[in-house]
């Protein structure tokens, strides 16, 4: 995948792509024309240990919870 790719996956910049694989969070490399290539099992991970985050946060949440003041 290229990174613009990614990006749209993730629903983030291009730049924080860049940090992601900079970070070892994506794996790719550097195609023929300078250009990272990212591997797509990765993207497809981290898209999977992102869902589960949140889903994990939502799961304690209760309608009980306000925002202090509220």
């Amino acid at each position: 995948m290229t990174i613009a790719e990614v990006a749209r996956f993730l629903f983030v910049s291009r730049s924080h792509v860049r940090r992601l694989l900079e970070n070892g969070d994506l794996d790719g490399a550097l195609g023929h024309d300078g250009e990272y290539i990212v591997d797509e099992g990765s993207v497809r991970r981290y898209r999977q240990e992102l869902d589960e985050r949140v889903r994990r946060y939502l799961d304690t949440q209760t309608e009980e919870d306000e925002p202090p003041g509220l």
